[in-house]
C-alpha cells in the first residue's frame, strides 16, 4: 500500500512538472498555420496555389479530405498502434534501439505518427537529444489534440518531394485530383514517399519509387486492404511524369489574395472549363488584333449574379505587352457605352420615349461642340435610331437637359465610381461620349442592370457570399425599352439559328484608343475591351469592327438552354403602342423594304480609271432597317453597315449582282454590267 502511495505521488509530481513545462514551452504550430492560399473554382478544384512564407506548396489536409484507404495504409505502415498509445510507444522505441545496437544502423524507426508530427512542426537534426524533445512534444500533442487533429497536422506537413508538403498538395501536384480520389497505386506511392521524399521521388528516381510502391502494395494486400488483382493492377500503373501546382487566372488570384489576406481557401465562381475555352478563343483571335494590342474579357451569369470567366489580359507573362496588368480593373474611356443609360434615365424622367423624334444637327454647348462619329448629321430621327446609330449630338443634348451631376450621382448610387482626368475639375457633357474613366468590370456591372430589368445587384467573385440589398437604377419599363432597342439593331446574321438574340452596345474611345463591346442575353453579360497598354492609338478600328465578332464567337460557347430568338418579351402592360405620328413614322421605317437607289437593276455602269485602278462606284440604299449587309455575287463585302451609302471597287469589268440585306432580313438586289 505504501509503495502504491509513493508511486501515485511520484506520478502526480511528474504530471505537475509536465504541466508546468508545457506552459513554459508550448507547442509551436507556426509551420502548420503557414499554409498556401488556395484559389478554387466553383467545383472546388484548385485554380491557383500560392507558396507559403517558406516557399512550400502546403495545402491544409484533414481526415475527411482523404479516402479511407490512404488513412488505413498510412497508419498500418507508420504506426499501427497510433490509436492506442499516448504519443510515445515504449516497445517500438526499445525495439528500434536494440536493432541499432545490434546492426549498427537504423533498421526500423521507433517514432510514432505523433512523434513524426512533432518533428514536422519543429525540424531538428537526428540526434538523441532531438529524439527526447520529440517524445516530450508528442506527449504535449496528445495532451492538447485529438487523434484526428494530430493526423490533420501530420497530413498537412508531411514532405512529399521537392517543395510539396501534405497529402492534398501532393495529390493535385502529382495526380491532378483530390486525395479523396486516390487509387491504390497512388496511395501506395504517397505513403512510401514519406520515408524518404527525395530519394524516392517518382520523377527523379522512378526505379526506387516503383520498388518502394510495390513494397507498400504488398503490405496492403497482406493486411487485406486490397485484393491480389488490385495489387497487380496497381503495380503496373504508370508513375507521374510531372509535378506542377495550378497557376491559373493569376490576375484574379492575386486580387482575391490581397482582398482576403486572412482566408487560406477562397472558392470562386469561375467556371474553369469555360475559362479555358475563352482563353483559347482569344489566342486564336489575336492575329486579328492590332499589333501590340491587349484584350480583356469578363463574363457574368446575371441570373445567379456570379462571374464565370475572368481573362484580364492575353498573357500574364508577356512583359513586352504589359500582360501583368489587370485590364478588367483598369480605368479606361468607355466610349459610347454609357449612352443607353442616359436614354433610360430620360425615359424614366418622361423627357423622351423610344418613339420620340430627336434632332441630330450641329449644336454648341458653351465651348463644347460635339460631332458624330461619322462626321455627318442625320436630321430628325427616332430615339431608337439615334441610340442604334450611336449618334453623339442628340445624347449630349439629352445629358445637358438631364444634368451631368444627376447622371453621375445615379451611377454612384449603383456603386460605380467613375474617374475623371486630372485636367478636368469635374464631370462634363463629354461624359456622354466617354469623357471619364470606367473599368470593364464596372461596365459589365452596369449592363447587368439592363439585363435584370433595371435592378442593381453588386456581384462578388467568391462563390458563397451573403445576399446584398438591391435597388432599381432604372424602372423595368425603361430597362426593357433600352434592351429592345439594343436587341433589334445589333443582331449578327452569322449567329447560329438556335441561339437567342443578344442586346449589344459598342464603344470606341477618342482617337481609337479603346474598342469595347458589352452584350447580354437572358442569362449572360459579356464585356470585351481591346486597346493598347500605353493608351496609344490603334488606327481606324472600332468597337464594332474589332470586338463584336469576338463577342458573337463567345456567345456561341456559352452553356445554356437554347431559346427562341425573342429574348425579352414585355408583359402586356409594358407593350409599346404607337401614341403619335412619330411612332407611325418609326413603324413605317422598319416595315419598309430596303430600296437600291444605285445601282439600278438591269443597267450598265461605266467605270472610270485612276491611273491603273478603277475608281469606286457608290452603293446607295434607302428604307429598311439598319444596319445593312452589302453583298456582291452573294459574298458579303460589309456586315453591319450603318450608313446608307458606301463605295465598292470592282476588280474588273463584267456582270455583277449587288445585294443589300437589312436588319429584318429583307433584301433588294440589282443585276448590273460594269464596263
Amino acid at each position: 500500500m505504501r509503495k502504491l502511495k509513493c508511486f501515485l505521488m511520484a506520478l502526480a509530481l511528474l504530471v505537475v512538472i509536465f504541466a508546468i513545462t508545457d506552459v513554459i514551452f508550448p507547442v509551436d504550430l507556426s509551420r502548420y498555420r503557414d499554409i498556401s492560399v488556395s484559389i478554387l473554382d466553383k467545383n472546388q478544384k484548385p485554380l491557383h496555389i500560392f507558396h507559403t512564407r517558406d516557399e512550400k506548396w502546403r495545402m491544409p489536409t484533414a481526415t475527411h479530405d482523404v479516402n479511407s484507404l490512404y488513412l488505413e495504409t498510412l497508419i498500418l505502415r507508420e504506426d499501427r498502434y497510433f490509436k492506442k498509445h499516448v504519443g510515445v510507444n515504449p516497445v517500438a522505441l526499445l525495439r528500434a534501439l536494440g536493432q541499432r545496437i545490434r546492426y549498427g544502423r537504423v533498421i526500423s524507426g521507433g517514432s510514432t505518427i505523433t512523434m513524426q508530427t512533432a518533428r514536422l512542426l519543429e525540424p531538428r537534426p537526428r540526434t538523441i537529444r532531438s529524439k527526447l524533445i520529440e517524445c516530450f512534444r508528442a506527449l504535449q500533442l496528445e495532451w492538447h489534440f485529438s487523434k484526428a487533429e494530430i493526423l490533420n497536422i501530420y497530413m498537412t506537413l508531411a514532405p512529399l518531394g521537392g517543395n510539396v508538403e501534405g497529402v492534398n498538395a501532393a495529390a493535385w501536384a502529382y495526380f491532378k485530383k483530390s486525395p479523396q480520389q486516390l487509387t491504390p497505386a497512388e496511395v501506395a506511392l504517397l505513403v512510401a514517399m514519406v520515408q524518404s521524399p527525395t530519394r524516392l521521388h517518382p520523377i527523379h528516381f522512378p526505379e526506387r519509387a516503383l520498388k518502394a510502391r510495390l513494397h507498400i502494395l504488398t503490405l496492403m494486400q497482406k493486411e487485406g486492404l486490397i485484393t491480389a488483382n488490385e495489387a497487380a493492377l496497381a503495380a503496373n500503373a504508370p508513375l507521374p511524369v510531372t509535378v506542377k501546382q495550378p497557376k491559373e487566372i493569376p490576375h484574379l488570384a492575386w486580387r482575391l489574395k490581397n482582398l482576403h489576406p486572412t482566408q487560406p481557401v477562397l472558392v470562386t465562381s469561375v467556371d474553369m472549363p469555360l475559362q479555358k475555352q475563352v482563353e483559347q478563343l482569344l489566342q486564336n483571335y489575336a492575329g486579328l488584333l492590332p499589333s501590340g494590342a491587349n484584350a480583356a474579357i469578363l463574363i457574368l451569369d446575371h441570373i445567379h449574379n456570379k462571374p464565370l470567366v475572368y481573362v484580364a489580359s492575353r498573357n500574364y507573362l508577356d512583359a513586352d505587352n504589359s500582360g501583368f496588368v489587370d485590364y478588367i480593373c483598369a480605368s479606361r474611356s468607355p466610349g459610347s457605352t454609357l449612352k443607353p443609360f442616359i436614354y433610360g434615365l430620360a425615359f424614366d424622367m418622361g423627357i423622351l420615349q423610344p418613339t420620340s423624334l430627336v434632332l441630330d444637327d450641329r449644336q454648341r454647348f458653351g465651348a463644347y461642340m460635339p460631332r458624330n462619329f461619322d462626321k455627318d448629321i442625320h436630321g430628325v430621327v427616332p430615339v431608337s435610331e439615334a441610340l442604334s446609330l450611336s449618334l453623339n449630338i442628340p445624347v449630349v443634348a439629352l445629358l445637358n437637359e438631364i444634368g451631368v451631376v444627376r447622371f453621375i450621382g445615379i451611377l454612384k448610387e449603383a456603386g460605380i465610381e467613375p474617374k475623371f482626368p486630372h485636367s478636368i475639375e469635374g464631370p462634363s457633357l463629354a461624359t456622354a461620349l466617354g469623357g471619364l474613366g470606367l473599368s470593364l468590370e464596372q461596365l459589365v456591372s452596369l449592363y447587368a442592370v439592363l439585363a435584370r430589368q433595371g435592378e442593381v445587384k453588386p456581384f462578388s467573385y467568391i462563390e458563397a457570399t451573403p445576399s446584398i440589398p438591391t435597388h432599381q437604377m432604372l424602372s423595368k419599363r425603361a430597362a426593357m425599352q433600352i434592351t429592345d432597342i439594343l436587341t433589334e439593331d445589333n443582331v449578327s446574321p452569322f449567329l447560329a439559328e438556335d441561339l437567342e438574340k443578344i442586346s449589344l452596345k459598342t464603344g470606341t474611345s477618342f482617337g481609337h484608343r479603346d474598342a469595347l463591346a458589352i452584350a447580354y442575353d437572358s442569362q449572360y453579360v459579356v464585356g470585351i475591351w481591346i486597346g493598347m497598354p500605353d493608351g496609344s492609338r490603334m488606327g481606324s478600328v472600332t468597337g464594332r469592327s474589332l470586338a463584336v465578332p469576338l463577342t458573337h464567337k463567345i456567345f456561341q460557347l456559352l452553356p445554356k438552354q437554347r431559346m427562341s430568338h425573342k429574348t425579352h418579351v414585355a408583359s402586356p402592360e409594358l407593350q409599346l403602342k404607337p401614341v403619335s405620328a412619330s411612332a407611325n413614322h418609326r413603324a413605317a421605317l422598319h416595315k419598309e423594304r430596303p430600296q437600291l437607289l444605285f445601282p439600278v437593276n438591269d443597267t450598265v455602269v461605266e467605270l472610270e480609271k485612276d491611273k491603273v485602278h478603277f475608281k469606286p462606284i457608290p452603293l446607295v440604299v434607302s428604307g429598311g432597317k439598319r444596319p445593312y449587309t452589302w453583298m456582291v455575287d452573294d459574298e458579303p463585302i460589309e456586315v453591319s453597315c450603318w450608313q446608307q451609302k458606301r463605295f465598292w471597287t470592282p476588280e474588273k469589268p463584267g456582270y455583277y449582282t449587288i445585294s443589300v440585306v437589312d436588319a429584318n432580313g429583307q433584301s433588294e438586289r440589282a443585276n448590273i454590267e460594269v464596263r
